[in-house]
C-alpha cells in the first residue's frame, strides 16, 4: 500500500463519521451522501490493496493531489457542519431548559430509553422531597416508588405499580408522532394531595426510541381547580349550545334573523338570505327598510316601535323587494327585554304562498307553492351549485276535458297526474310549483331522473301523456314539455324560468315535430 493513501483513507473515515453525527443530531437518513462517503472509503481501500497493480496502469503519483483536495474539501465542510450543530444543539438545549423554568410550566422531567431521569425540575424535586442531584442517573420510578404514592392517572384510580406498567408498555408501543397529555394525582412526601399535569412527547433518534420528555405544571389549590373545572364545563355547554343553535339554522324552513336596535344592524340565517335574496347575512337596518314597499314601511315601524314588556311579540305581513318584483312575507318576532346589555329583537320569515286558484279539494293541487317560492327554491339551488334542470309541465287539453266531463274530472286527472310526476321524475331534494292555472314547474336534481325524462319523450312523443277511467268516462290528458338546464342555459332563477318557458312555447308550436322541448336543443 502506497503511504501517500494513509491520509486520504483516514480523512473520508472521518467525514463519514461525521456525517452520522450530523444525521443523529437531525435526526434525519442522509441516504445520497451516506452512499457518496461510502464509496469514497471503499474506493481508498480498494487502491490500497491493489496500489502495485493499479499504479502499473495509471500514475497514481498524477492524481493523487486531486483527490486529496478533493476529500480535504469534503471533510472540513461536514466537519464544520458537525462543530456548528453540535454547538448550536447544546445551546438549544439549554435555552429550552431556561426558558421552561421562566414559564408557567413549572414543571418537567426528562428520562431516556431506560426510564433514567436526566433532567427534572425543582419545584418537582421538592414534591418527592430530593434534590436534583439525589435524583439525576436514577430509574423514574425507584424515586416515585421512595417518595409518591400515586392516586390517579387521568381521571382513573391507580397505584405506583399499575403506573409503572403503564410506562413499560408505553416504550414498547409508543410512535414517533405521538403526544399525550396526561393528569397525575399524588400524594407528596408530606402526604399532600398534588396534581402533575403535563405533555408527554417521546424522543425517536434514527426511528428508534430514546426516552421522552414530560412539560407541565404542578397545582395543589384544588379549590382553584374546581373553579377552573367548572369554567370548563360551562364553556363546552357554550359550545355545544352554539352547535346545536347552528344545527337549528340549517333544519329550519323559516329564515331566522335578529335585529340590534342598538347598533342599528339585521343579521339573518343562510335561509333568510335564500328568501329575501340579499346579498349578504348582515345588513344595515335602514338599508334592509329600503326593501319593504312604501305603503307598508310606515306600519311595519309602528309595529316594532309599539312593543313593551306587556306585549312583546308581533306579527307582520308586509311587500318585500325580490329581484324587482315584490312578494308577500310573513314576519313573526319578539324583543327580548329580559337581556338588559342590548336591544335585540329575534324572528322568523316565512314567504306567503300567493295562490289564486280556487280549491279543488284534491290534496295534492291545494298543497303547491307557487311561482314566488319557485325563485326561492331556484336561488337557493343555485347558490349551492347544484346542477339541476327546470321541467314546466303544461296541461294542455285540461279545458276541453272541463267542458266535455266536467271540471270536477278535470282536477282528478291534474291530482292523479301529479302524483305520478312525484314518483317518476322527483327525488328527496326536488319540489313541485304551480305557476299557472295549467302549467307546473319540477325541479330535477337526480341525474337518473334526468335520463328517465329525456329517454322517454325521445322514444314516443305521447310519453308524458295519462290516460284515465273514471266510470263510463274515459279520457287522455295531453301534456307539453319544455325544460331548462342550471349547468348550460341560465345562471338565475329568472333565467332558468325564462328559458324554459320559451322551450315550452316552442313544444307547443304545430309547427314543431314533438311535444317536448329542450332549451339546449334549439340553442345550440
Amino acid at each position: 500500500m502506497g503511504i501517500e493513501l494513509i491520509y486520504p483513507m483516514i480523512v473520508s473515515l472521518l467525514g463519514l463519521l461525521f456525517l452520522l453525527l450530523v444525521a443523529i443530531m437531525d435526526e434525519k437518513n442522509y441516504k445520497v451522501f451516506f452512499i457518496i462517503l461510502s464509496l469514497n472509503v471503499i474506493l481508498f481501500v480498494g487502491l490500497g490493496i491493489f496500489y502495485e497493480q493499479i499504479n502499473q496502469i495509471v500514475s497514481l503519483n498524477d492524481i493523487y493531489p486531486i483527490v486529496a483536495y478533493i476529500n480535504l474539501g469534503i471533510f472540513l465542510i461536514i466537519s464544520m457542519i458537525s462543530f456548528y450543530k453540535g454547538i448550536f444543539s447544546k445551546n438549544h438545549y439549554q435555552l429550552f431548559i431556561k426558558s421552561i423554568k421562566k414559564t408557567k410550566w413549572n414543571a418537567y422531567y426528562v428520562v431516556d430509553k431506560k426510564s433514567r431521569i436526566k433532567e427534572m425540575s425543582d419545584g418537582l424535586c421538592m414534591e418527592l422531597g430530593f434534590t436534583k442531584d439525589q435524583v439525576i442517573g436514577k430509574p423514574l420510578f425507584d424515586v416515585f416508588n421512595r417518595s409518591i404514592r400515586i392516586t390517579s392517572f387521568n381521571g382513573v384510580d391507580t397505584n405506583n405499580r399499575a403506573l409503572e406498567t403503564y410506562y413499560d408498555e408505553y416504550e414498547k408501543n409508543v410512535r414517533s408522532d405521538q403526544k399525550d397529555e396526561n393528569e397525575i394525582l399524588f400524594q407528596n412526601y408530606n402526604g399532600k394531595t398534588v396534581m402533575l399535569h403535563t405533555v408527554e412527547q417521546p424522543v425517536f433518534i434514527f426511528g428508534k426510541y430514546k426516552g421522552r420528555i414530560s412539560i407541565g405544571e404542578i397545582r395543589s389549590d384544588f379549590d382553584l381547580l374546581s373553579v377552573e373545572k367548572t369554567l370548563k364545563e360551562k364553556q363546552d355547554e357554550l359550545e355545544s349550545l352554539r352547535l346545536k343553535y347552528i344545527a337549528t339554522l340549517e333544519l329550519v324552513e323559516d329564515g331566522l334573523f335578529y335585529i340590534d336596535l342598538d347598533q342599528r344592524y339585521l343579521w339573518g340565517s343562510q335561509r333568510f338570505v335564500q328568501m329575501t335574496g340579499l346579498q349578504d347575512q348582515t345588513i344595515d337596518i335602514t338599508d334592509y327598510h329600503k326593501y319593504i314597499h312604501e305603503d307598508d314601511l310606515n306600519a311595519y315601524l309602528a309595529v316594532l316601535s309599539s312593543l313593551t314588556q306587556r306585549k312583546q311579540t308581533y306579527k307582520m305581513t308586509y311587500r318585500f323587494l325580490y329581484q324587482n318584483r315584490y312578494i308577500w312575507i310573513k314576519e313573526t318576532g319578539k324583543r327580548i327585554f329580559e337581556d338588559k346589555t342590548s336591544n335585540i329583537i329575534l324572528g322568523s320569515l316565512s314567504v306567503l304562498t300567493q295562490s289564486s286558484y280556487q280549491k279543488t279539494g284534491v290534496e295534492e293541487m291545494d298543497q303547491l307553492l307557487g311561482e314566488s317560492e319557485l325563485y326561492v327554491h331556484l336561488d337557493g339551488l343555485i347558490e349551492k351549485k347544484k346542477h339541476f334542470q327546470l321541467a314546466l309541465f303544461e296541461l294542455s287539453n285540461i279545458p276541453q276535458i272541463n267542458k266535455e266531463a266536467g271540471r270536477v274530472v278535470g282536477n282528478m286527472l291534474m291530482g292523479e297526474y301529479l302524483k305520478k310526476m312525484r314518483q317518476t321524475f322527483m327525488s328527496e331534494s326536488s319540489s313541485i310549483f304551480r305557476i299557472s292555472g295549467l302549467v307546473f314547474a319540477v325541479t330535477l336534481i337526480d341525474p337518473r331522473k334526468m335520463e328517465i325524462l329525456r329517454q322517454g319523450v325521445n322514444s314516443n312523443n305521447t310519453f308524458l301523456n295519462l290516460t284515465m277511467n273514471y266510470g263510463s268516462i274515459k279520457t287522455e290528458l295531453e301534456v307539453m314539455l319544455g325544460v331548462s338546464a342550471s349547468y348550460k342555459d341560465a345562471k338565475t332563477s329568472k333565467e332558468m324560468v325564462g328559458c324554459a318557458l320559451e322551450a315550452l312555447n316552442v313544444a307547443k308550436n304545430p309547427n314543431y315535430n314533438k311535444n317536448s322541448c329542450y332549451y339546449m336543443d334549439i340553442h345550440d
